[in-house]
């Protein structure tokens, strides 16, 4: 029997997480946060953090392109070396 607060399995939940949003700019933009996140110095596990306050995701696949957008000109903007 499933504890009644534990979550209920999603149908292809794994297959959902894996594959890529089709958005046009979707390449250019994961690349374009790859390059702004070097920069910074920051690491995976940082950028994780910022996704999951600001967007609740971990990871940049699960944003909508508009929402990737957003990321990516927060660290355009960002001068410091780690994300507050």
């Amino acid at each position: 029997m499933m504890h009644p607060g534990f979550p209920r399995r999603i149908p292809n939940a794994q297959r959902l997480m894996t594959e890529k949003p089709t958005y046009p700019n979707f390449d250019k933009l994961i690349n374009q946060t790859d390059t702004e996140m070097q920069r910074l110095g920051w690491t995976k596990i940082q950028g994780r953090e910022h996704l999951m306050k600001y967007y609740g995701v971990r990871s940049r696949l699960l944003l909508t392109e508009e929402e990737l957008d957003n990321f990516l000109l927060y660290l355009q903007l960002t001068d410091t070396p780690t994300p507050q």
